[in-house]
């Protein structure tokens, strides 16, 4: 019985991180946009869930969330479930004008005990006003804030993705 929960566990779809955090997303884009009625559009994209924003039938930007796995201090990011080794994720939420520039950026929820550093407003903060494409060009001139190197890494490698959409 425990093995069959642990198949399910590790093989099912992650939960809808759009309407697990429904209530964080419409705050941040109540802070962002004025509308009576938001709408959205998905857009394929297979690293997390990825969004057109409309409001009064005009694209006004685009909306991103995701689980980032990264590497721990013992392990590294892998996608082959078979080969044993550690990592951990967090949750992020991205909003991006319709030119495809961050207008924001949260980690909603981090899952280790290291790397937190992350998570401070002060550093997500120097990603405003970025093209998305510059992650992936390497040119965004932020650097990796001390104690979460590994995360600051794949916090814009999977920015740098976004730039393929």
């Amino acid at each position: 019985m425990v093995l069959i929960y642990i198949y399910f566990a590790l093989f099912l779809p992650v939960t809808d991180l759009f309407t697990a955090y429904e209530k964080e997303i419409d705050a941040t884009l109540r802070k962002l946009y004025t509308f009576d009625k938001i709408e959205y559009r998905d857009i394929s994209y297979s690293l997390g869930e990825y969004k057109e924003i409309i409001i009064e039938n005009t694209l006004s930007g685009y909306l991103f969330i995701a689980e980032i796995e990264t590497c721990n201090l013992g392990g590294c990011q892998i996608k082959d479930l078979s080969i044993n080794v550690d990592t951990e994720s967090f949750d992020m939420l991205v909003v991006l004008n319709p030119s495809k520039e961050i207008r924001s950026i949260k980690i909603l929820d981090y899952y280790s005990d290291y790397g937190y550093e992350i998570t401070s407003r002060k550093y997500l903060k120097k990603f405003i006003g970025k093209p998305i494409c510059d992650f992936s060009r390497k040119i965004d001139g932020i650097d990796a804030i001390s104690g979460a190197t590994i995360s600051c890494t794949s916090l814009e490698n999977s920015l740098s993705f976004l730039c393929e959409q």
